[in-house]
Order: structure tokens, then C-alpha cells, then sequence
């Protein structure tokens, strides 16, 4: 009976458990259907309320277009000119040449502007995001770089712009651009200049009693933001400041407003320190070498003048083969200075050649001819010494004059001169 009752008991313990596992079971199923309920039933809601926007905010485009001519531009009915704002951010600068004269930047181009007729009432949106087709059916200004030269668009992966308006009318129209602009470059103290590029901005059909422009100043933002961590990047110039100016009329066939700015670019000194100016120094140096050398060794002096002008003309010439201007920079009047003391240790050698020759009381120079000669009689034979000689007495004159000089009396003493001269003397009285 004992084995009976723990059997029984056993038994409806096992589907008392079988329950409640399934009891669990279905209770976590109809959970999750009812999860996925509420979550298609917000989503179902949002869809709604998204496409009810969609269509409030299409309804709103167009009714804000319905009347709308983009031929006309602001306050066109008022006849009063329309403001624009002009907002710059730099984002890299480069590449600058001095060949062409121009330089490129990479930049956010922002224009903001009111348009009365945009405006629009909404609950839900104080600003509106636009496509790029609501761009090409609303008025924009045509603005233009005056220096430009050869700027455009990015248009990866789609074009970069972006427009955005406001419930008041105003128009936010913003661009990537790469803007590559002509720059008058000084260079008279290269490698030591520093470059003012200019940037103008303007319109290219509205005159200035129709379009004014200006600095769209944020705070500290005075129109033109720079980013100076990447700025840094720049291989031959130092982006040191910029400096804008506000509207001023600009004459071509009428009066038109425009803006400037101006970049003020420091050129890097290094490069030109170790492959110009280094190099001349160490030529002049090696030049005055020369005037420790022996006057008597020519060649060796010739050999170090010519080379020294070789090597430093190879150089000038390398110092013009990124621009050509009809005018001497700095580095050229350096270079020139070089070329001087090369000249000035080339004439001071040709001078002392000059004034140090033979017979001209030199002793050392004297010496060393002395000591040729020596050397050039000790190698002759000393039959040929004899030979010579022997010639020499023969000769009839030499041989006479030899012959009364041998014959000659003896020379008198200095107190028969002294009667001598005084018989002279006497004679001459009487």
C-alpha cells in the first residue's frame, strides 16, 4: 500500500508540473503575439501620422508654390534692392601656385536671404528641409566669383547642397565648393613674401539698386570660419589670418555690390634655407680657400674659382624652375652677392699672379728659380761647360783684351796720384 500511495503521489506530481509548464507556455505566447500587436499597431499609427505629415507638408509646398514666379526676386514689387548674406567656411586651402598666379580652397559657400512669399504656417514645423527639385522651382541669386578660375561643384555621391527654409521666408542655401581664384602674388622678397590672395563676391546680373550683399556675422564669426587644424597641412605657406571687407561697388557695364575677403598666406622659409642659401654660403666659404693656397700652384686655384661659379650658376638656375619673373627677388640678389665674392677671389688671385713674378724682390720666388737653375747646370756634361769656355777665350777681341790687360803697369799709388794731379794743376795755372 505504501508503494501504491508514493506512486500515486509521484504521478500527480508529474502532471501537476506538465500543467504549469504549459499553462507558462501558452501565457508567454499569447505575451509575445500581444508585443507584436501593440508593436504593428504603432507601427500601423506611425506610418499614418508620417504619410498625414507627408501629405500636410506637400499640401503646404504646394499651396506655397501655387502663386509663386521664380522670375522675380524679392521685394521686386516694392522695388527695393534684396539682401544676401554671404557665410564662409574654410575647410583646406591649396594648391597655390606662382606660375599661374592662382590659388584653391575647399569650402561650405552659405547664402541666406528673405522671401515673403515662401512664408508659411505650420503646428508642427518652424523649418522646412527642401530636395533639390524645390531648389530649381524657387528664386536663387546669381552669385559669382569675380577672380574666379576654374571653380565647381562636388557631386559625389550626389550634388552637395542643401536648402532649408524657415516659417518666416528665409532661405538657407548652402554648397560644397572647391573655389580656385586668381591671386596677384608679390614676389620681389620671395622666399621671404607674404601673399594677400583675394576673394570677391558678387552678382553677375544684378546691379547694386537691386542686389546688396553682406557678412553674415554669428558672434566671433565675422562671415569667413577657417579650420586652422587642417590649415596646417599646407606644404609651402602658413595660413596666418584673413581679413574681409564689406559691400563695395565694383564698376562693369553698371555699379554692382560686392564682397572681399583677403587670405594672408607666410610663406615657409626651410626649404629654401637648406637647398639655396646653405649651399651658396658653403660655395663662397670653399671659394676663400683660394687665399690660403700657394700663389705658385695655378691650377689648383683656377680649378676651385671655376668650379665655384659652375656650381653656383646650377644652383640660380634651380631657384627659377617654378616661376619666371622679369625681376630680381630676394634670392636672386643673394645669389648675385655670391657670384660677387667669387668674382672679387678670382680677380685677387689674377692680381697677385700678376705682381709676383720673377725679379721682383721676392725672396722666396727668387730662391726657387736659384734652385732651378742649379738643377738644370748640374745636369749638363761638363765637356759641354769646356767646349763653351774654350770658344769664348779664342775670340780675337777677347783674346787682345786679355793680352793688354796683362801688359798694363801697375797701378799707381795714391800719393803719385796726388802729384800727379797737382802738376796738373800747375801747368795749367802757368
Amino acid at each position: 500500500m505504501c508503494c501504491l500511495r508514493l506512486l500515486l503521489a509521484f504521478f500527480l506530481f508529474q502532471i501537476s508540473v506538465q500543467t504549469e509548464n504549459f499553462i507558462l507556455e501558452r501565457f508567454t505566447i499569447n505575451r509575445s503575439r500581444s508585443v507584436l500587436f501593440e508593436e504593428r499597431h504603432l507601427r500601423w499609427k506611425r506610418n499614418v501620422e508620417e504619410n498625414k505629415v507627408a501629405a500636410n507638408t506637400s499640401f503646404l509646398l504646394n499651396s506655397i508654390l501655387k502663386d509663386y514666379d521664380k522670375s522675380f526676386r524679392p521685394n521686386f514689387d516694392k522695388n527695393e534692392p534684396t539682401l544676401v548674406f554671404i557665410d564662409i567656411f574654410v575647410r583646406t586651402m591649396g594648391p597655390i601656385s606662382e606660375k599661374t598666379d592662382t590659388y584653391a580652397f575647399d569650402c561650405y559657400f552659405r547664402q541666406t536671404w528673405r522671401d515673403k512669399r515662401l512664408r508659411f504656417q505650420s503646428p508642427n514645423r518652424k523649418i522646412l528641409s527642401l530636395g533639390m527639385s524645390m531648389l530649381d522651382k524657387i528664386w536663387k541669386p546669381d552669385t559669382y566669383f569675380w577672380n574666379g578660375q576654374g571653380s565647381y561643384l562636388h557631386t559625389l555621391t550626389t550634388p552637395n547642397r542643401l536648402v532649408r527654409l524657415s516659417e518666416d521666408g528665409v532661405v538657407l542655401y548652402s554648397s560644397r565648393l572647391t573655389v580656385k581664384a586668381k591671386c596677384q602674388m608679390d614676389l620681389m622678397r620671395f622666399p621671404l613674401d607674404i601673399q594677400a590672395c583675394r576673394l570677391v563676391i558678387g552678382s553677375f546680373a544684378y546691379g547694386i539698386n537691386e542686389m546688396i550683399f553682406r557678412w553674415k556675422v554669428v558672434g566671433e564669426n565675422r562671415g569667413v570660419h577657417m579650420d586652422y587644424a587642417a590649415l596646417t597641412e599646407l606644404p609651402q605657406f602658413e595660413m596666418t589670418g584673413f581679413k574681409v571687407y564689406n559691400s563695395s561697388p565694383l564698376s562693369r557695364d553698371t555699379n554692382y555690390s560686392t564682397l572681399e575677403v583677403r587670405f594672408f598666406l607666410h610663406r615657409h622659409i626651410g626649404y629654401f634655407i637648406i637647398n639655396f642659401y646653405i649651399p651658396c654660403t658653403l660655395i663662397v666659404l670653399l671659394s676663400w680657400v683660394a687665399l690660403w693656397i700657394n700663389r705658385e700652384a695655378t691650377g689648383d686655384r683656377i680649378g676651385l674659382g671655376i668650379t665655384s661659379v659652375l656650381t653656383l650658376t646650377f644652383l640660380s638656375l634651380d631657384s627659377r624652375s617654378d616661376f619666371r619673373v622679369d625681376f630680381p627677388t630676394a634670392l636672386d640678389v643673394y645669389i648675385l652677392i655670391c657670384f660677387v665674392s667669387l668674382l672679387i677671389c678670382i680677380v685677387e688671385f689674377t692680381i697677385v699672379h700678376y705682381f709676383t713674378k720673377f725679379n721682383t724682390g721676392d725672396p722666396e720666388i727668387q730662391r726657387s728659380e736659384k734652385e732651378r737653375l742649379r738643377n738644370i747646370l748640374r745636369k749638363l756634361p761638363k765637356e759641354s761647360m769646356l767646349s763653351v769656355g774654350s770658344r769664348h777665350y779664342n775670340r780675337p777681341n777677347v783674346a787682345q783684351k786679355h793680352m793688354d790687360h796683362s801688359h798694363s803697369p801697375a797701378r799707381k799709388t795714391a800719393p803719385e796720384r796726388q802729384r800727379k794731379t797737382r802738376g796738373g794743376m800747375h801747368l795749367n795755372g802757368l
